[in-house]
């Protein structure tokens, strides 16, 4: 009870001075304080300028450590202070609050600050920025924008270095370009024999050098080019190239530039991986876990890189590129019965490197364009492994041709292992087998069949209302009925091929008023037959060798009915060898 008066006093002391609109807080010093009076002066104070004197505010360009990959740096060290009318002391950066967001580095630098570069050391307002100058002649300014205090600058002077000058100021990630640059000294003299080295920025990594003597690309007019490939440049964008270079071997002269990598909104090389998620760095840009993602995100003859695995899915290729697998023996395109492994609906476009499997009521790869290039494929248990589309009797329907199908193997393939339809296709040195026709030309015009091994078919190859094929050097073997059928053709060449224990060698049926239809009417073609040369028939032959075969004249096929007589071919010049034709790898 002998303290309640005490209480009261205080008590109603604090009351009044809450009505009297009064605040009592404890002092604080100016420089811990966020509500710090006003400062009326501020300054930004160089205490090591980082090269040379410390204190005379010029710098020279820093040399770079050959084969380091790290782009040198000045320190540079400096005090923010302010005081007040009172003569009260702050340091900006002391509080929490006042960060290096405030405080500008500008000039002629190689990159801008940041917040590893730039930052608050121990406490009485001291900093360190790291920067790298790069024109002798220039300058760099260091300035403070004290929020509700002031501003303050300071300026360094760039003395000596060597200046270069880049021919760009950024490149396209993902393709291979070159680059320029032109190096003087500070009197704008082209340098001839300098030292210089490219350096990729965020790695660390020096990647490419060289040293002048003059030549075009190499010092001549100061000027030296540099290849950047496609397999230097790492798989996300982006990535800068920090240039270095030495004004002459020995010289302690140096100077910097850098060119910037693009970030193309359709990056011209993409990879897949069924192993890829959300997390994958890159993902949904160029990094994806289905082909067909990443065929739509890649640019237009951009590069599609997939890594082994096995993909579900049937691919729709609508633009030109590069499907590359990583193996074709275990990159698996796999179907579920139905569809199309890859359908092709554009030109210039190159499957590589699959194996394209189970689409048992579908196709392998379908071709409705021209300029495509299927090679190095394992195609199997479809109802046709590849094939080429063409209709020549729709007016809109593309031309298509030029195709190249090589060094691939077809095998259990049920209707067909390659139809070839169009003008100008190149079937070369593929391996066909288990299939009912093992290669069908059909409705084409000056197609190219060569060096192929087609074996254990039903047939090997059948052509069919088709002008100027060349059928040259094919091994055609133990096919159960024939190794090859020529229905209805015109200027057929089949010469210097090995037709090896097959049911029947080759036939023949031209039913001569289909061939005056199809090639006179609809295309003008000559009507010629077909020559059989040089063909290696199982054994040596002394004699020419016939190729038995009929011809009719309905508009049919072989069973279709009379007028109709048997007739013969000859191969004058059959082989007594036969042809070393190499098989697929």
């Amino acid at each position: 009870m002998e303290n309640y008066p005490q209480l009261s006093k205080a008590m109603a002391l604090s009351i009044i001075l809450l009505f009297a609109g009064v605040t009592i807080s404890p002092a604080l010093p100016a420089s811990f304080s966020k509500n710090a009076p006003i400062l009326a002066s501020i300054d930004l104070i160089i205490n090591d300028d980082g090269s040379g004197d410390p204190t005379d505010n010029e710098v020279n360009i820093p040399s770079y450590t050959p084969d380091s990959g790290n782009t040198p740096t000045l320190t540079i060290n400096f005090t923010i202070v302010g005081t007040n009318s009172s003569e009260n002391t702050a340091f900006y950066g002391d509080n929490p609050w006042e960060d290096w967001k405030n405080i500008t580095v500008t000039g002629d630098l190689l990159y801008p600050v940041n917040d590893t570069t730039l930052y608050h050391v121990g406490t009485k307002g001291d900093w360190n920025c790291a920067v790298t100058p790069t024109k002798p002649g220039g300058a760099i300014v260091l300035g403070i924008d004290w929020p509700g205090n002031g501003s303050a600058t300071e300026t360094l002077q760039i003395v000596n270095g060597t200046l270069l000058r880049p021919a760009v100021d950024s490149f396209p990630w993902g393709l291979d370009c070159n680059i320029t640059v032109t190096i003087t000294d500070m009197d704008g003299v082209f340098l001839k024999y300098a030292k210089v080295y490219l350096i990729w920025e965020e790695d660390d990594c020096e990647f490419n050098e060289t040293e002048g003597n003059n030549k075009i690309g190499n010092g001549l007019n100061g000027e030296y080019t540099f290849w950047i490939r496609r397999a230097d440049q790492g798989e996300l964008p982006p990535k800068n190239i920090t240039i270095a270079a030495q004004s002459y071997p020995g010289s302690s002269y140096w100077g910097y530039a850098k060119v910037m990598m693009e970030r193309p909104n359709n990056p011209p090389l993409v990879f897949v991986d069924d192993d890829y998620n959300s997390s994958t760095p890159g993902w949904g840009y160029n990094h994806f876990n289905t082909i067909q993602d990443g065929t739509n995100a890649v640019g237009t003859n951009g590069t599609v890189l997939v890594s082994n695995g096995t993909y579900a899915e049937s691919i729709l290729i609508n633009k030109s590129l590069g499907l590359i697998g990583e193996n074709k023996n275990t990159t698996h395109i796999y179907g579920t019965g139905n569809g199309t492994g890859v359908n092709i609906t554009a030109n210039n476009v190159t499957i590589s490197g699959f194996t394209i499997q189970n689409y048992t009521n579908g196709y392998g790869i379908i071709i409705a364009s021209s300029m495509n290039r299927i090679t190095n494929n394992i195609i199997s248990d479809t109802i046709g492994g590849i094939v080429i589309f063409w209709n020549p009797f729709e007016p809109t329907y593309p031309n298509n041709g030029f195709n190249m199908v090589t060094e691939n193997l077809l095998i259990r393939n049920e209707g067909v292992g390659i139809v070839v339809s169009g003008k100008n296709n190149s079937i070369l040195h593929n391996s066909i087998s288990q299939s009912e026709y093992g290669i069908m030309v059909g409705i084409a015009e000056s197609n190219n069949i060569s060096q192929n091994h087609i074996s254990d078919n039903d047939n090997g190859i059948v052509i069919m209302t088709s002008y100027d094929t060349m059928i040259y050097q094919n091994t055609i073997s133990k096919n159960l009925e024939l190794g090859l059928f020529d229905f209805c053709t015109s200027s057929t060449i089949i010469r210097q091929n090995n037709f090896i224990e097959n049911g029947q060698h080759a036939y023949f049926h031209q039913a001569l008023l289909l061939r005056l239809r199809f090639f006179k009417n609809y295309f003008d073609f000559p009507i010629t037959r077909s020559i059989w040369d040089g063909n290696y028939w199982e054994k040596p032959r002394i004699l020419p060798y016939p190729i038995p075969g009929l011809v009719s004249l309905n508009r049919g096929f072989v069973n279709d009915p009379p007028y109709r007589f048997n007739f013969f071919q000859v191969d004058r010049h059959p082989a007594q060898e036969p042809y070393d034709i190499p098989e697929m790898i």
